[in-house]
Parts: structure tokens; C-alpha cells; sequence
């Protein structure tokens, strides 16, 4: 990557291209490894100590391949890329360790780079994508749509995953351990409350075996049986009853010169006034202030 711009170009568009990591025009430095501070906008939060062990292997074997990216912070240095190079360095004993130094002014950037690298080597879990995201969202002000450009996705995407924060921790914690995938989240995310979500997540679990289609599935059968459990909840009215509510009807549409339905539910119901933009809302609101 030559410079930031290339984010404008998507992560489809990175993923083709050299590694994050690679710069033809930066020069690589050995830096002293105690110099180098953490990323403190790392999205990653989990990290395979195997994984970590193996690459301390490879580097005690045939030293560091690629250089990290740091950027200067007074007479310190801050990551950006790399920190599972540094952390395999620092496992096997290394002083110092190949590094490329940028400039790096926003945080902002700090987070997208951050990000960036972690989906396109897929070490980021889907938690920790959402949560990543969301620190986008909020720290900088950041709209879904310019998310999802800077990452060259859908805004739907983009939307999907900062859903899955609103699942229960339970579900989250088994989206992090890989007990369960997007495609069954997405499931639970459609069912309405908390209490719906966890029953058919256990359901899940329990089962062990069930595909994402099947889970749509089971969601599926879940509200519908739902819908029809509350239909059967609502008592039937009579003729008589129907002529009175559409008298109702009738009289509150002449008298607020607009469409109202009236539902009815047990002993009560509800009484629907629909408006069609602020000018009529506020005509509404006049109409019944000074009735």
C-alpha cells in the first residue's frame, strides 16, 4: 500500500493487492524492541499462543520476513502493524526487530490500518470486528455508509455486524470461541427479545449439529408459532361490536381530516391516527391543543 488513499479503493481491492504491511518507499530500521509501545487501537483481543509459538520458530529459524510498521511517538515508537511479529520477537529473545516507521497523524487512521490488516489475514473474530467498528463509529463520528466504504463492503454489512452487540454476552461469548457462526447469529438477531434468542441458542448448543439453514428454519417456526399463539389470544368480535368501532372510525378520521384505525385487543385496544410529514403532525398536534 503507498499511502492512506488506498483505503478509498476498499478492502476487496487491498486484499488483491502487496500485504498492508509492504511499502517499496519506506526504508526498514532495526528498532530496539522495549522502544516499541502496543497499538492502543488494536481491535484484536484474542491471540493463538500456538500460532505465536510457531512464528517464533520461523523467525529463530530464518529471522523476521517481514518488517512491522511503527509510527514516532516523542523518542518511542507506536504500532501499527504487526503485533504478532512483535509479540513472536519478543517471545524469542530478539533486542531489536525490522521495522518500517510512517507517519501516522490521526487515531483515526491508527483504527482503520488496525482493522484493515486484521480482516485481511481473518484474525479477527466477530465480536471483535463489531467492537472495532463501533469505536469507528463513536470516537470519530463515523456514519455506517462511509464505514462501509473505507472497507469496500455493503452498509448492510456493516450494519449486520454492529448488530451482533446487541445479542445476549452468552451468544457473543460462543461467537468468540467459534461455537457458533455469523449465519446463526443472524438467526437469533430476528427473533425479538433477549429470552427468545437464548431458548433457541440452547436449542442449538444442545443439538451440535445444526446448519445455518436449519437454524433460519427453526427461527422460522419459532415466530410462527408465536403469530399464531397470539392470534389465538384475541377473542373474536362480534358484528355488533365491528359497526361501533367503525362508527369510531369514522367520526375520529372526519373530525382529525386523516386516516385512524382502530384495533382492538381484550378488554382494550389501540387507536392508530396516521400523519404524512411534520407540517400534518404538527397540524394534528394543533388541532387537538386547542380542541
Amino acid at each position: 500500500m503507498k499511502s492512506h488513499k488506498a483505503l478509498g479503493k476498499g478492502l476487496r481491492a487491498l486484499i488483491s493487492e502487496t500485504d498492508l504491511t509492504t511499502d517499496d518507499n519506506a526504508p526498514v530500521n532495526q528498532i530496539a524492541i522495549q522502544l516499541i509501545d502496543p497499538n492502543p487501537f488494536q481491535p484484536r483481543q484474542e491471540f493463538d499462543e500456538t500460532s505465536i509459538d510457531e512464528l517464533k520458530q520461523s523467525i529463530q529459524n530464518h529471522g523476521l520476513l517481514q518488517p512491522v510498521v511503527v509510527r514516532p511517538n516523542g523518542e518511542r515508537y507506536e504500532l501499527i502493524l504487526g503485533e504478532r511479529r512483535l509479540r513472536a520477537c519478543r517471545a524469542a529473545g530478539l533486542e531489536s526487530i525490522s521495522a518500517q516507521v510512517r507517519i501516522v497523524e490521526s487515531s483515526e487512521e491508527m483504527l482503520e490500518l488496525a482493522i484493515l490488516e486484521n480482516v485481511q489475514r481473518k484474525d479477527l473474530n466477530a465480536i471483535e470486528l463489531a467492537t472495532a467498528l463501533r469505536n469507528l463509529q463513536q470516537r470519530y463520528n463515523l456514519t455506517q455508509e462511509s464505514i462501509a466504504e473505507k472497507m469496500g463492503v455493503s452498509r448492510a454489512h456493516v450494519a449486520n455486524t454492529l448488530r451482533l452487540l446487541k445479542l445476549p454476552a452468552q451468544i457473543q461469548s460462543a461467537l468468540i470461541a467459534d461455537k457458533l457462526t455469523m449465519g446463526h447469529a443472524r438467526a437469533l438477531l430476528s427473533l425479538e427479545t433477549e429470552r427468545e434468542q437464548l431458548k433457541l441458542f440452547e436449542r442449538f448448543m444442545v443439538n451440535g449439529n445444526v446448519s445455518v439453514r436449519g437454524a433460519e428454519e427453526l427461527t422460522r417456526q419459532h415466530k410462527s408459532k408465536k403469530t399464531s399463539a397470539a392470534q389465538k389470544d384475541e377473542a373474536p368480535i362480534s358484528s355488533s361490536e365491528a359497526k361501533a368501532i367503525a362508527r369510531v372510525e369514522d367520526l375520529l378520521q372526519r373530525r382529525l381530516g386523516t386516516k385512524v384505525k382502530i384495533k382492538p385487543k381484550g378488554r382494550g385496544g389501540t387507536v392508530e391516527i396516521i400523519y404524512y410529514g411534520p407540517e400534518d403532525l404538527n397540524r394534528l398536534l394543533d388541532l387537538l391543543e386547542h380542541d
